[in-house]
């Protein structure tokens, strides 16, 4: 870099820091790029390096490295015969450069946050980090050594939860695990993003959308999901992880009704004609606010809400005589079966008739014929001469 100002010849001040010079007469600024040879990059990066880049996906703080080799030199072979000198500092070479790299102990870790950061995004990977990690890294050593005085129960729920949902259903029911590594890993990217949806407030998921999006099917979601929350859960009675600051139920059953009715809704956009939709989506909404939901203080309030709004929907397509082959794509909209959700209705229709659910007049009362309806005492004596 030339040290004086080409404008004016000045004097330029150097600074290294922002890559700079600029001139103390008249200001001007030039950058001023430095080379190699000029800093510390060769010992740094190089292959005399005395710097080592972290990884902050270690399972410690800083890297973890190997150290799997005596750094001292072994003086015996495995057999007890003394080695040579040569041998020795052959292989104690070997053993400062083993004690020097970083080897992962998880490496599915860093498969797993590669994994969310590509279906949510960074932001997303960040947030869920902790969630992510109780599930691919092991316990550490003192925590496996307290974990294996436990009683069978805990003991089982402390377990790595990736290998739990990477085995889980063995020979018998492989369908409740993934064919390949990836796929198992999508399964586990969505058990975490759906859990911290709940768990750490982060952004709410349609979780049907994205099954269908990565083929994985109702049952590898619901049992990754179990393993992961248990395993955290248990981690928390143990004192291990942080009690996470959960999502109110009132906001959360919102964010639940939100995805329930976008799911029906585009359940029956291939089933109903376009007129048809808007009615019923209308009928639905008044039927959905005359019992109170979403709200924690109704009285399905202790009903999951998609299961709630299932049999609100089937229930408005009825008595507007649009039902006829519509339960199983109802049911699978909110990830249960046609048979759950006839039982449920059967339930609320009970609750109903008993009193305890008068806010469902509009749905479960009988609907009157106008046709055979009378009119007045007049009609009904006229019926009666008739």
């Amino acid at each position: 870099m030339k040290e004086k100002c080409e404008d004016c010849g000045g004097k330029l001040e150097i600074d290294d820091a922002r890559a700079e010079a600029s001139c103390m007469n008249c200001g001007v600024v030039y950058e001023n790029m430095l080379n190699d040879a000029d800093t510390n990059s060769g010992s740094s990066l190089g292959e005399n390096r005395h710097n080592e880049a972290v990884n902050r996906g270690a399972a410690t703080a800083g890297a973890k490295h190997g150290a799997k080799m005596n750094p001292w030199g072994d003086q015996f072979d495995a057999h007890g015969n003394r080695l040579d000198k040569a041998t020795v500092r052959k292989y104690r070479d070997l053993a400062r450069k083993d004690l020097a790299s970083q080897r992962d102990t998880d490496p599915m870790y860093a498969s797993l946050m590669a994994t969310i950061q590509e279906m949510f995004g960074p932001d997303m990977a960040r947030a869920v980090e902790l969630l992510a990690r109780t599930t691919a890294r092991k316990l550490k050593p003192w925590q496996e050594a307290r974990r294996r005085t436990l009683g069978s129960n805990e003991k089982r729920m402390l377990k790595c939860p990736k290998t739990a949902i990477c085995r889980a259903g063995g020979k018998e029911h492989p369908e409740l695990r993934g064919a390949t590594e990836q796929d198992n890993l999508q399964i586990m990217a969505l058990a975490i993003a759906s859990l911290a949806s709940k768990m750490f407030r982060t952004i709410s998921i349609n979780e049907k959308v994205l099954m269908e999006t990565y083929g994985i099917t109702q049952k590898q979601f619901i049992n990754a999901k179990k393993i992961i929350r248990q395993h955290y859960l248990a981690r928390i009675r143990m004192g291990w992880a942080p009690r996470p600051n959960q999502l109110h139920l009132a906001a959360a059953r919102e964010d639940d009704m939100d995805k329930a009715v976008h799911n029906l809704e585009d359940a029956l956009a291939a089933r109903l004609k376009a007129e048809d939709l808007g009615t019923v989506m209308d009928a639905f909404f008044k039927a959905m606010s005359d019992i109170g939901e979403p709200s924690v203080d109704a009285t399905t309030a202790n009903v999951p809400v998609p299961m709630v709004a299932a049999c609100i929907m089937y229930k408005v397509l009825q008595r507007m005589e649009l039902a006829q082959g519509k339960l199983n794509g109802i049911a699978e909209a909110v990830g249960c079966t046609g048979a759950g959700l006839k039982s449920r209705l059967a339930i609320l229709r009970q609750q109903y008739e008993e009193g305890r659910f008068p806010e469902a007049e509009s749905l479960f009362e009988e609907p009157v014929d106008e046709a055979k309806k009378p009119s007045s005492k007049e009609d009904v004596g006229e019926e009666s001469e008739e």
